[in-house]
C-alpha cells in the first residue's frame, strides 16, 4: 500500500500498489479532468508530484512528448493518466486548479 496525499487539501488515502494515479485520485474525490480517456493525448489530468517521485512508475515517450507541449510543466510534472504508483514510499500530488475538474 501506499499513502498518496492529495494537494491543496492535504487528503489522504491508502492505495494499493499497482495502481493507476489517475484513478486513485478520481476514487478519493479529487476533481481531475481526464479528457482522452488516459491515452496521454490531452494533457489534461496533468499533476505535479511533489514528494516521492520514486514511489511512482517511470515516465514513458507518450507521456514524456504530451508533457513537451504542455504550458506550464516543470520536473514534477506528470499526466495521472500514465502514472502508477509502485508502493515504495509515499507519494504527494498536487492538482493544479486551471485545470482540474
Amino acid at each position: 500500500m501506499t499513502t498518496l496525499t492529495i494537494l491543496p487539501d492535504g487528503l489522504k488515502t491508502e492505495v494499493p500498489e499497482g495502481t493507476n494515479l489517475l484513478q486513485a485520485l478520481l476514487a478519493a474525490g479529487a476533481k481531475l479532468a481526464s479528457k482522452c480517456g488516459g491515452e496521454a493525448k490531452c494533457g489534461a489530468c496533468h499533476v505535479f508530484v511533489t514528494e516521492g517521485r520514486k514511489g511512482v512508475s517511470r515516465m514513458g515517450p507518450a507521456e514524456n512528448a504530451r508533457l513537451d507541449s504542455i504550458v506550464g510543466i516543470g520536473s514534477k510534472s506528470r499526466l495521472a493518466c500514465q502514472a502508477t504508483l509502485l508502493g515504495t514510499e509515499p507519494v504527494t500530488v498536487e492538482l493544479l486548479g486551471a485545470l482540474s475538474g
